[in-house]
């Protein structure tokens, strides 16, 4: 038995090993983009922490380690962030006060949700750890459904606004977020759990669900007979511009009021704009059906860890952009982009919710001292980018030798030097939190054969699934670049000619299925290139997807390769060549946790909470010391956007039906 001083939580190597993982992953994330992108980070940094602890019990789960880290860094990468950075570089004071702030409050909730969802299997018992897979894949299954056959459908029904530039158009259009994903959760949620109870007391379904639709109908009745309609519209619905601008652009064109807010949209989904005569009973009909789950639902198998987050996601939503919105700006971060940074926060609150109520506080404090750390990365990563940009600026220096002298300086890909920094710092974050988490915890509990397969699943998850969802972004931009034909002739045989997609989708399939067969398999008989240590099962498991993403962000960079790429593929794949060596040779040898588990952590939320506001008040001296070098000036490098003052993006330019989005 090894001792416990193998246990290396926050160990310098732990430390850097995190940082750089992390780093590599963002970086990547910033060429695919968005959930699937930040899914990538989340499991290589969690491999990593998991195997540099020394904690038997963890290296046991590396599986779901890097199943839930990918999933909990997935959901910050739904939140809009460019106009954001654009503030900071305005050199309009109120706009970069409000940057720099929010870009914390967009980090936080990026690193707080993957700060939890890579401590949750360091903490879970075998029973909810493995137990929350069966209502994730209803979730999955839905999501399936919904973006493989119904948008599709109703993107071409109506003209293909969804995807497209002129996508607030579409009926659908909220805000430009992803209600209609939070929304399907919780439909497969419900349905899960009816499948889950074999329908029990189905028929309360029925009553409830037709009586909320009549309940709704009446009312909606009660209000146009009494004449409040325009009452009830003027308390909840507004107008999505700055109206006294709007009335002044009227009177300077000599036309009438209603004609220039015409096409301003409002803030709820468009489509309610189209059928207000059924807005009663529909809001009725989901009232009486949320009452059934209400009463009868029990949501088992972690499947109340999804809805808490779904439904968190949906009241954050509906009370700060929507309700707390007076028109014009409202109480919205970047109008007019996405406002998914309120749903996320949504799904923090009720992730925190559950994990309170089921005595895992742990996990709650491991998320808070990740969000605080990730809130300074990325507020810091670009005030540290903003100063490196002050050599040689024109919008600050007159010299225009000195300007031409550092122009190769200038001309990087500041964007994803900003973005690898900003990695670098989460894996900080992740590494200190997941290292106090070490010392802080015992043992965690559970069969080890419990829900055998759910091991296959999680590895599954990361190396075909992650892979797939991101890799395939590759083969349009293959086309685009003219480096593969849109359409290509299988060998042999002339008549079967297929897309340059469907031919990678059934490459990717046939791999896939190749893999998934021989883990399973080795539950049975033993593959003898397998590892027998977890330790050398998590080894395998970094190396393969390290690799397979590093290969496929440079494929997607080759057809138009440049020496500003070197910053972005040199530099990862440099990282990668040592995380390669670090993930082989740092992981010490296996200890046993010690009896030391701490029961009141009381006094670590008190620091974490001083620690977090110091981190807010941090966010002030970055724009003093900003202005103190650009002044009033805008730094470049970042488009202008400024969101008060009489020339706010939002007020000189509101989205308008029949212009593109912006």
């Amino acid at each position: 038995m090894r001792s416990s001083s193998a246990l290396r939580g926050l160990h310098w190597t732990t430390i850097l090993l995190a940082a750089l993982s992390l780093s590599i992953g963002w970086g990547i994330r910033g060429n695919f983009g968005h959930e699937y992108g930040a899914m990538i980070p989340g499991a290589l940094t969690a491999i990593a922490v998991c195997l540099m602890s020394g904690r038997r019990d963890w290296r046991a789960r590396v599986p779901y380690f890097a199943m839930s880290g990918a999933l909990g860094w997935a959901f910050g990468g739904s939140i809009s962030y460019m106009q954001v950075i654009s503030y900071t570089h305005s050199g309009h004071a109120s706009s970069q006060f409000y940057g720099f702030f929010c870009l914390f409050v967009i980090g936080f909730l990026w690193a707080g949700l993957g700060g939890a969802g890579t401590a949750f299997p360091a903490v879970a018992d075998r029973e909810r750890l493995t137990g929350v897979i069966v209502p994730l894949c209803w979730i999955f299954a839905v999501w399936f459904v919904l973006t493989a056959f119904v948008l599709p459908w109703y993107e071409q029904w109506e003209s293909a606004y969804m995807q497209t530039w002129r996508r607030h158009e579409s009926p659908l259009y909220w805000f430009d977020a992803d209600w209609l994903q939070a929304s399907t959760a919780i439909l497969a949620l419900f349905l899960f759990d009816l499948w889950d109870r074999r329908f029990k007391a189905v028929h309360w379904l029925v009553v409830l669900g037709v009586g909320g639709a009549a309940a709704g109908w009446m009312l909606q009745q009660i209000i146009r007979m009494a004449g409040l309609n325009g009452l009830v519209a003027g308390l909840f619905v507004h107008p999505q511009g700055d109206l006294a601008h709007m009335a002044q652009v009227a009177q300077e064109r000599g036309v009438p009021y209603e004609e220039v807010i015409e096409g301003l949209l409002i803030n709820w989904p468009q489509g309610f704009l189209l059928i207000p005569q059924h807005l009663g009973w529909i809001f009725g009909l989901i009232i009486g059906i949320s009452l059934y789950f209400l009463f009868f639902g029990q949501f088992r198998s972690g499947a109340s860890l999804f809805l808490y987050m779904a439904v968190g996601w949906l009241v954050c939503f509906i009370i700060f952009p929507t309700l707390l919105n007076f028109g014009g700006a409202g109480f919205r971060m970047t109008p007019p982009r996405g406002d998914d940074w309120a749903g996320i926060l949504g799904v923090y609150l009720g992730a925190c919710l559950w994990l309170y109520r089921n005595k895992m506080t742990p996990v709650i404090y491991s998320s808070l001292v990740c969000a605080i750390i990730g809130g300074l990365g990325f507020s810091g990563a670009a005030w540290i980018k903003l100063l490196l940009l002050a050599p040689g600026n024109p919008a600050i220096v007159a010299d225009p030798a000195v300007v031409e002298s550092w122009k190769h300086w200038h001309s990087a890909n500041w964007h994803s030097i900003l973005e690898q920094t900003y990695g670098f710092i989460n894996g900080i974050g992740v590494a200190v939190a997941m290292g106090l988490l070490a010392r802080r915890t015992g043992e965690v509990q559970g069969d080890a054969g419990q829900r055998r397969w759910t091991e296959v699943f999680a590895v599954s998850f990361v190396l075909f699934l992650v892979t797939f969802l991101n890799i395939r972004k590759n083969v349009p931009h293959w086309v685009n670049a003219k480096a593969v034909p849109a359409v290509m002739k299988a060998p042999l045989f002339a008549s079967i000619e297929l897309s340059a997609m469907t031919w990678f989708v059934l490459v990717w399939v046939l791999m896939s299925a190749t893999g998934i067969y021989l883990l399973v398999r080795h539950f049975r008989r033993p593959l003898a290139c397998m590892p027998e240590s977890w330790v050398g099962k998590g080894q395998m498991l970094y190396l393969v997807f390290l690799w397979m993403v590093v290969v496929a962000n440079f494929e997607r960079a080759l057809p138009q390769f440049s020496e500003g790429r070197i910053i972005t593929e040199g530099v990862i794949f440099v990282n990668a060549v040592l995380v390669t060596w670090m993930i082989l040779v740092w992981p010490g040898p296996t200890a046993d946790k010690p009896d030391n588990e701490i029961s009141d952590m009381r006094p670590a939320f008190i620091r974490i909470l001083v620690a977090g506001l110091v981190a807010v008040a941090s966010t002030g001296l970055m724009t003093v010391t900003v202005r103190a070098v650009y002044g009033d000036n805008h730094a470049g490098h970042s488009g202008m956007h400024k969101r008060f003052g009489p020339d706010a993006t939002w007020r000189i330019a509101p989205l308008e039906k029949g212009k593109q989005h912006s």
